[in-house]
């Protein structure tokens, strides 16, 4: 019975995950969409002697029923075609009017319907808590982020197999970047020239859809500028790197499944000499301010800089989300940190790989960072195989080279994107995201959501690296860690019973036991007299548990 349970409960988190029955995200000239998808407008231009990326400017200014209007960049996509793109957030009709300096693009207009759906749309700050995100149809969004770099470049066979298995894991957002090379997006551009190639830029897109309309519940965020430090400097005076963000912002902004991250893993310095992976704030600032100004929909936008070096931008009007790369986190202390400094989500996107600054105990770590960062009011992102290298056969291609790889099925690689479950099978991963899974299934079960939500590391005498706590009005959340010692590489779930004593106001309260490994709940009752209650996990190792009070 218990196996048939667990069973009915899997395929119930999968059917969450499942789009609506009949109903395509994306549409493309069919006079309708839906609610919180996509809208395609295709144009043609006429012939002219004007550079169609640099010289042509179409803008369509779309109406929605309620009468309010907004104003997106349309994109040149080959031949004499332009296309314009609507995120869909209002069932009803809609009316457009295009405006270009294109005779074939200029004074269009019409509409479309945009019918009801059950689509989540895009993500969000949650407007009663500032530190949660939301999809735009209300739901709270569980954030459990996996580190994909390579998901979307040409160079990588297996990334459907990558993001299939990083949704049965339990990811809900995927970071990729658009650099084909270990650090350059040149791949973005026609050799030699400043023109986006464009079946780069579809490829990219036919993977971006294909999450879309398969996993939509999955946001990716999009790193344009990955670590192209030289592209990334010359970006004030150079229309080509100015034309990254633009032309992917045209394309992809309205796609409810994208967020903007501009770069990754850079170096912010405000001095004028730079150095390695240095870029100034500046710089930075500015092309936040350019994406901010351009973004028609609402997508959120960050910037990812170095390892121990924080966040810079935690006041720029353009920023949405404070991004932090740090190591052994376990304690949730710079999420807290930041919970001082600004009022967003604050993500810990990069902290220990299971392949780069390894732990001994990947299991435990990974799922011990993630439960203590959502406790500490944050959100997390585990790192699995080394994706910002290559997926390639080095016996038979060179690092420049497409036309002479010969992939080989796994082997044991540790490089590239491929699936989570088949690099586990094949002993390259060493199943450090196993138990995420185990978190959807408390909050699905309990029916809570950390929307609102307090952390109180204090209710358990302040020990964060012991007990992670947050507390709501009637509830409250405590992540007994139970380390076996007090270095995060090296620890692993102690084999002793941990205990925790907890002041609780006096009052009765309901008891349930989660063991963050298997799944299984426990439940009893106990009164607190609102001194000091100590209370005795039901097992060894680390422990959940939700106090509620009757």
């Amino acid at each position: 019975m218990m196996k048939i349970a667990r069973i009915y409960l899997i395929c119930c988190f999968l059917q969450i995950f499942l789009p609506a029955s009949g109903q395509e995200q994306f549409s493309s000239q069919k006079g309708k969409a839906w609610h919180r998808g996509v809208y395609e407008l295709n144009l043609d231009a006429v012939a002219d002697n004007q550079n169609p990326y640099y010289g042509i400017s179409l803008m369509v200014t779309f109406t929605r029923p309620d009468g309010s209007q907004v104003t997106a960049e349309g994109f040149h996509d080959g031949g004499t075609r332009f296309s314009v793109r609507a995120y869909c957030d209002q069932p009803g009709t809609w009316q457009w009017q295009s405006a270009s300096n294109n005779d074939g693009l200029d004074a269009h207009s019409g509409s479309f319907e945009v019918l009801p759906s059950d689509f989540k749309g895009k993500l969000r700050q949650h407007p009663d808590d500032p530190y949660q995100f939301m999809y735009d149809n209300g739901e709270w969004f569980l954030h459990i982020g996996d580190t994909g770099y390579r998901y979307l470049v040409v160079s990588e066979p297996y990334w459907q197999a990558y993001i299939d298995q990083a949704a049965e894991m339990g990811a809900t957002k995927i970071r990729a970047w658009f650099a084909n090379s270990r650090h350059n997006v040149e791949a973005v551009f026609t050799p030699g020239s400043e023109i986006p190639a464009l079946s780069y830029w579809r490829e990219m897109e036919r993977r971006i859809l294909y999450a879309l309309e398969k996993y939509p519940h999955i946001s990716l965020q999009l790193i344009p500028y990955a670590e192209d430090t030289e592209l990334i400097r010359a970006y004030a005076d150079s229309r080509a790197a100015q034309m990254v963000g633009r032309y992917a912002q045209a394309r992809w902004s309205a796609f409810p499944n994208v967020q903007w991250t501009i770069s990754n893993d850079r170096k912010i310095t405000r001095s004028d000499t730079l150095k390695s992976r240095q870029v100034k704030y500046e710089t930075i600032d500015r092309m936040g301010q350019d994406f901010a100004a351009r973004e028609p929909w609402g997508t959120p936008i960050t910037n990812h800089q170095a390892r121990f070096s924080g966040y810079d931008f935690v006041d720029a009007p353009w920023s949405d989300i404070i991004t932090l790369e740090d190591l052994d986190e376990v304690a949730g202390n710079l999420i807290l940190q930041y919970r001082k400094l600004g009022r967003q989500p604050i993500v810990l996107d990069e902290d220990r790989y299971e392949l780069y600054r390894y732990p001994a105990h990947r299991r435990y770590f990974f799922r011990r960072l993630m439960w203590a960062s959502l406790f500490s009011g944050g959100h997390a992102t585990y790192g699995g195989l080394k994706t910002y290298e290559r997926y390639l056969d080095h016996e038979h291609g060179s690092e420049d080279s497409l036309v002479t790889i010969r992939y080989q099925p796994f082997e044991g690689r540790a490089k590239g994107v491929w699936g989570y479950y088949d690099a586990n099978r094949q002993g390259v991963l060493h199943q450090g995201a196993h138990d995420f899974r185990h978190i959807h299934s408390f909050f699905e079960e309990s029916g809570l959501t950390l929307v609102g939500m307090q952390p109180d590391d204090a209710l358990a005498g302040n020990q964060p690296a012991r007990y992670k706590c947050i507390k709501g009005d009637n509830e409250y959340l405590i992540y007994l860690a139970n380390p076996s010692g007090d270095n995060p590489e090296t620890d692993f779930p102690a084999t002793k019973v941990p205990e925790v004593s907890l002041a609780l106001p006096a009052g009765s309260y309901t008891l349930q036991w989660f063991d963050p490994d298997t799944g299984n709940w426990l439940k009893t009752k106990v009164t607190a007299d609102g001194t000091s209650l100590k209370l005795t996990a039901p097992d060894i190792e680390d422990w959940v548990l939700w106090i509620s009070r009757n």
